[in-house]
């Protein structure tokens, strides 16, 4: 069988792309196109291995695990271990789950056409078919995206109250499990929220300094902010697919989870994020809190 190279790379581009972006999905976090593009570009490098002799399966499984370490790498980069080991683990389940479907449809009915080797994936398939075929895993895709998220927004969606200067407001708060972000020094657990929700609860040179908050703003401009405020506020680094940052946070006079008719008190800072966290469905994001 006559394997064109053009065709191979083409195919394990989109196959590899739409694998690392089922991973963003299942972990629940956003990675820039061009992050995904890339990764699906060396993805795709890896199956000029279909050229190589035929592995043996120890081989084919230290191949497997070597090609996702490069690739999550190149996706997710190394900001964040927990994140790096996670993407890790649920893109090998994802190959595998992949692969072991290519073989037993290569088993079972041989298609003209196909050939599935070293765990990479030939079809040869016409132009016009890939990309109506990309299309349609693009919308299912899309579908699937939007179904997950709903239900896990669903199951894991809580109304918190928070209570500061006399003044409340009540959201919708995301409960994630794996929001493991303390303030460094208490070690109390920090609620990121979005700063237009809570803009009408802070006093207005407050809520100046955490809108406009850099370090480079606060040298500048420390005159202009109330020292009350400004040193009342805490900085919280933390670790995201974009890097490491600095959130600044404030300690509420209450926070309150509420569940029915039972309130829990959640002993926490909020912190500050100066843009959207959902489509509306929630405005902030909390840790445990019982």
């Amino acid at each position: 069988m006559v394997v064109y190279v053009d065709v191979l790379l083409i195919l394990n581009l989109f196959v590899d792309y739409f694998l690392l972006l089922g991973c963003c999905v299942l972990m629940k976090i956003d990675v820039k196109k061009k992050r995904l593009i890339f990764g699906a570009v060396v993805g795709s490098l890896f199956s000029l291995i279909i050229f190589v002799a035929e592995f043996s399966f120890l081989l084919f499984l230290f191949f497997k695990i070597a090609s996702g370490l490069v690739l999550v790498a190149a996706t997710f980069g190394f900001s964040s271990k927990k994140v790096f080991i996670k993407a890790f683990l649920v893109f090998l389940l994802e190959n595998f789950v992949f692969a072991g479907v290519m073989f037993c449809v290569w088993v079972a009915c041989s298609p003209p056409g196909m050939l599935w080797k070293n765990g990479i994936t030939y079809i040869e398939i016409s132009p016009m078919v890939l990309v109506v075929g990309s299309a349609i895993a693009y919308g299912l895709t899309c579908v699937f995206n939007s179904v997950f998220c709903r239900f896990v927004s669903g199951e894991k969606l809580k109304k918190i109250r928070i209570e500061f200067n006399g003044d409340t407001v009540e959201l919708n708060a995301l409960y994630d499990t794996g929001n493991c972000l303390v303030e460094p020094f208490s070690k109390k657990p920090v609620c990121v929220c979005e700063f237009d929700v809570l803009k009408k609860i802070l006093p207005e040179k407050l809520a100046f300094f955490l809108k406009n908050f850099s370090s480079a703003s606060t040298s500048r401009q420390g005159s202009s902010f109330d020292l009350a405020y400004r040193y009342s506020v805490k900085l919280v680094p933390c670790n995201t697919i974009a890097g490491e940052s600095i959130l600044p946070a404030f300690l509420p006079q209450r926070v309150v989870v509420l569940c029915g008719e039972k309130q829990i008190k959640y002993d926490c800072y909020i912190g500050i994020i100066n843009k959207s966290l959902s489509d509306g469905e929630y405005r902030a994001i909390i840790g445990d809190f019982e």
